[in-house]
Parts: structure tokens; sequence; C-alpha cells
């Protein structure tokens, strides 16, 4: 591992050492964290990021594509301070089980936003964030720990927003092709018109054998051709007016190869419809939404057909929300939102509903331009399937942030969360899981106290956290198929997040003015109790992304180093290194990216414990390297 650490430093003073020797066009684009930049994630209404009491970072599509990632499942992976679980390449969806990420080690606790909009599924939360590629991403807002009081349900260990692309008043177009080891293509065009933008995106990756291993079912798994379609329309027909659309259409296949020699193979095909209508000033937003997710599978055995399943979820809804501004200093954010959510799981539990509505109120207090307090409450509601229970929760929230001087705040905040049992953790019947209707509701507390400091050369981000939570919604899996849910008596995580930026020779002359660094990332102790009340690990307690970046307008050369340590289940730790970049060439610019560039094993996800009753791991296809050019008119 220290000659691949050291190998990779030394390719960047390489290729930074070539850049200078060449005396190119030192036009510095240089990223830096802006402590002006407005965020919506933690209140709803833009704020100031280092004004608010919330610790939240933000990747804007430039570092999006830095990563080297393909899709948004891969990138929030790879940009710092999320864990990243899968169980097929590229964060696709295999059948009923879905890619997640995980927040401060906590496993399902996030909710997933679309411009403010939940598409999270209600069968079992999931999402398909490998249908959305990067390109079609202005920018994505990730909020730390607790965030009912603002999004109700589902918000349990954090809130990752993602932000699409926004018309623009100016004429023009983006085209670019890119090919690949691995038979990869990923071929897309945009074309921008005053007040509205379109893009078309086409992706393609060969059959990969050996991405996973059922160790006690003896049989390894492979990854059949992938074809993706993807379309995003944004447009601004009036002032303060959008429309979003993002589409996406794949096919795969999963194939199963027993030892023994007999064959599995499930075909599968998706199909996901998101689209919303907002209008947004500064005082007053409302928005509606909807979100349609179609899966459907055809299992073959041995080449014979043997069952088609097919599981649909949508979610539509409305949300209001009104800033009542008094005297200076002192405003109120009041409003109110509904969701309805449908799943139907013909081959598991049919046909199931639930809608979600709530009411809550923020109060913001400027004290002397020094102290800003800000309090928040939310009454929940769920109307559950008639004969289940309903839920109601009061979810309070509280933050202060001080402003030291200029480069200095300081800030605290607590904060309830509330979420339901999924459909698929209450009813599902399957081989491999079955459902629990004594399943009760989680809820918890996270209390979070930290800095955020700027200087010309630098910024850091600091949080340490502490959550706990009640009821905590685990599958038992020390009982081998089928798996069972439970109630955790108890849950709780506790650990340190930052996200940290240095610009040393930022304003100096030479190449090095060029450069910057990064790491972001958490340390966890996340606890729960199995159901015979012995403590276990449900997540990873370390993740960090270390990042080494040159960028001017001719030539753009990132490297990062993503780590995964601590892990649960006997999973084994990994630092994986990525390389991407860009250099001018014509009217556009080559590009270039190598994914795992030492092709290392990288376990996404498993159980490797040798008394588990079933044992078996996913992997990372391995080193992808991929050449394009793009090119603006």
């Amino acid at each position: 591992m220290k000659k691949k650490v050291v190998a990779f430093l030394m390719m960047c003073v390489f290729c930074q050492h070539t850049l200078y020797a060449e005396n190119v066009n030192q036009n510095t684009i240089l990223p830096s964290y802006t402590s002006d930049e407005l965020v919506v994630t933690a209140t709803r209404f833009p704020v100031k990021e280092k004004e608010s009491s919330r610790f939240v970072t933000v990747a804007d599509s430039e570092k999006l594509k830095e990563t080297g990632a393909v899709n948004v499942m891969e990138a929030l992976g790879r940009i710092g301070g999320l864990g990243y679980k899968s169980l097929a390449p590229i964060g696709i969806n295999k059948q009923g089980m879905n890619s997640s990420v995980y927040v401060r080690g906590v496993e399902d606790g996030e909710l997933i936003l679309i411009n403010g909009s939940p598409i999270q599924q209600a069968s079992s939360k999931g999402y398909d964030l490998s249908s959305i590629p990067i390109e079609q991403i202005e920018r994505i807002e990730v909020l730390k720990g607790a965030a009912s009081t603002l999004y109700g349900a589902d918000a349990m260990a954090g809130v990752i927003n993602i932000v699409t692309k926004k018309p623009v008043s100016e004429t023009g177009g983006t085209a670019s092709m890119e090919f690949g080891n691995k038979e990869w293509m990923n071929h897309g065009i945009s074309l921008s018109l005053p007040g509205i933008t379109a893009g078309l995106r086409y992706q393609h990756l060969g059959e990969l054998d050996d991405v996973g291993r059922q160790i006690s079912k003896k049989y390894t798994n492979a990854l059949g051709e992938t074809d993706k379609y993807m379309v995003n329309v944004n447009a601004s027909p009036f002032t303060d007016t959008y429309i979003d659309y993002q589409y996406s259409w794949y096919e795969t296949a999963f194939i199963d190869r027993y030892d023994s020699g007999k064959v599995e193979r499930t075909d599968q095909e998706s199909t996901f419809h998101f689209l919303d209508l907002r209008y947004e000033n500064e005082r007053f937003r409302s928005k509606v939404f909807g979100m349609y997710d179609k899966r459907i599978t055809a299992d073959y055995v041995d080449n014979v057909f043997d069952e088609e399943k097919e599981r649909l979820n949508y979610n539509y809804g409305a949300e209001s929300d009104y800033r009542f501004v008094f005297s200076k200093g002192t405003e109120i954010i009041a409003g109110a939102d509904y969701v309805h959510r449908f799943a139907d799981y013909k081959n598991n539990y049919g046909e199931k509903s639930r809608d979600d509505y709530g009411i809550f109120a923020e109060l913001k207090k400027d004290f002397n331009d020094e102290v800003i307090l800000t309090l928040g409450v939310r009454e929940q509601f769920i109307d559950n399937e008639e004969g289940t229970t309903d839920y109601d929760s009061f979810l309070p929230s509280a933050g202060v942030t001080w402003k030291v001087d200029e480069d200095w705040n300081l800030f605290v905040n607590a904060g309830k969360a509330f979420q339901a049992p999924t459909f698929t953790q209450l009813y599902y019947e399957g081989r491999i899981v079955v459902g629990n209707p004594d399943l009760g509701p989680e809820s918890g507390w996270t209390y979070e106290t930290g800095f955020k400091w700027d200087s010309e050369h630098a910024s850091a981000r600091v949080a340490g956290f502490y959550m706990t939570y009640k009821d905590k919604i685990e599958i038992d899996r020390s009982q081998g198929r089928p798996y069972h849910y439970f109630n955790a008596g108890s849950f709780d995580t506790k650990g340190v997040e930052w996200n940290l930026g240095l610009y040393p020779f930022s304003g100096h002359d030479g190449f090095l003015s060029d450069v910057s660094f990064s790491a972001a990332g958490y340390w966890a102790n996340p606890v729960a109790e199995n159901p015979d009340g012995e403590d276990y690990q449900p997540g990873p307690k370390f993740q960090n992304t270390f990042g080494i970046s040159y960028a001017t307008s001719p030539f753009n050369l990132d490297l990062q180093c993503r780590i995964l340590a601590g892990r649960e289940d006997d999973l084994e730790n990994y630092a994986a290194f990525d390389m991407t970049g860009k250099v001018k060439a014509w009217k556009g610019y080559v590009t270039f990216a190598v994914e795992n560039v030492f092709d290392t094993e990288i376990q996404t996800t498993g159980n490797l414990l040798e008394d588990a009753k079933s044992r078996f791991v996913y992997y990372e296809p391995g080193r992808l390297g991929r050449l394009g050019y793009m090119v603006s008119f």
C-alpha cells in the first residue's frame, strides 16, 4: 500500500512539473470553498452556508466530474463523507435490492431529494441514482444529522438534495463522446435556448464476470451487458417558474453461475420518470412533483424461462413555504407538505400506499449580527393502509451560530428524527428477506457542534456529533435466509465529520499557484443491539477522500484517494485511487479518466463473518480507463 501511495504522489508531481515546463497559459480556475455560497437544504430558503447551524457540504458539477464517476450514485460514494454500498457495478440496483450510501455509519438513514422533492420508494426507501448522469446535475447538497423538522419522515441521519441544471439565457450546446475498456461508452449532447435546456445521453457497459461471490450457496455473480438512455429537460417559461423533467431507461442482466454448472439469469428493465413544477422567489416557494419507478425482471434457469416480476413505485405531492420577515434580523418560515406514496409488488405483497403530510415553522433571530438562533417545529402525520397503525410525531429542532470574527463561525444544533417502516419491512415475503408487520417506527435525536473557518489559503468545516435512536430497524442475518427485520433495542453513533480545503500557493507565480488539496470524511462508532440484546456494528467507522487538483483553462488534472475502513461484517478495508483530467484541444477538450488506478479489490457490500448463516460479497469491477472528447458550440 505504501508503494502505491508513493507512486501516486510522484505521478502528481511529474504531471504538474511537465505542465510548468511547457509554459501553458496559467488562466487559473482553482476550486475553492466560498463562505458566501447559498444553500437551500439547510433551511428550505437560500442561506449562506457559513451562517447555517448545520453541517452542509456542496459538490458542484465540476467537483462531481473530478470524482471520475459516471452517475450520481457513484459520485456520492466518492465525494467524501459518505459510505457506499452496491450489489452491482456502477451503482446499478439489483432486482428488489438497492445501492445506497451511509451517513456517519448509519444505513438507511438518508433522505434523497431532487430539487427538494422526495424520490425514495415507499417499498424499501430505495432510489436509483445510477440512472442520473452527473452531466445533468448542477450541484449536490449534503446535510448531515437529523432533518425531520424540515423534511418530515425519513430524514433520520441526513439529507441529500440533487439540484438539476437550470436554463440559461444564452444559446449554445455541448457534445461529448467517450470510450473505455470493458466495452464502456458514454455519449451525450445538450442544447440550450433562452429559457430551456435539454440533454440526451447513452451509456453502455459490456458483460462483467465475477462481480460477486455467494460463498454459502457456492456460485459467482456476473453482470450482463448494460445499456442506458437518459433524458433531461429543464425550462423556465415565466419569471421565477421552473419545470424539470428527468427520464431514464436501462436494461441489464444478473447471471449466477453455480459451481455445479447450473446457470440462473435475471434480465432487468428499469424505467424512471421525475417531474416537478416550481415557483420560487425570495418570500414564497411552492411546487408540485411526481416520481415513477418501474422495474421488470424475468428469471431463467439454464435458459428456460421461470418467472417474471414487476415492481412499481410512484410518489406525488405538493409543498408550499412562506418567509415572513419582521424587524431586522427576525424572520419565520412556515410551510406545509404532502406526499402520497404507492407501491405494487405483485409477486410479494401487492398494492400498498400511505400518505405523509405535515406542517412546520422555523424562527430565525439574528442578535447584533453576531449570534443567530434558529428554532424549528413540525407535526408529522402518516396515514397507513386501513387496519394498520397510523403515526404522528412532534419534531423539534434548535441551532445557534456564533460569528466569532470574519474567519470563524461556531455552531451547535440538536434535532429529533422520525422514520416509518417501509412496505418491504412490514409486508415482504421472499426467499431472501421476510417482513415483520409488528415493527414500530424509528425515532431519535442528533446533537452536533463544530466550527467553520475560511482564509485566503484554507477552509475547514469540522463537527462532532452524537446520534442516538430507539427502535432502529435492522436486518437479522444470524439465522440465515430468509432474513428478518427487527427493531433494535438501541442504536447510536458518535464521531467527527470534516471537510477541508488547502490552497497554499494561491496568488503566487508559477504552476504551484494552481494546486489545491482537499479532504472530506468522517469517523464514527455505530453500535446497535441484535435480537438477543448483544451489541454489533451495523455500518463502517471511517471514510475519507483525499484530493489533489491542478486546475487551469488549458489543462485539468485531479487525483483522488478514497478510503473506507473499520468496516462491518468482516469486509475488507480499502484505499482506491482515481485520476481524471482534460486537455484543451482544437475547439474542445480531450477528457481522460482512470478509475481504481491500481486495480484494488473493492468489496462494495457483503457478510464475511465466519459464523454467518449466509456468507457473500460483491465487488467493484476493477480498473476502468476512459478517453473522450467534449466540445461546446
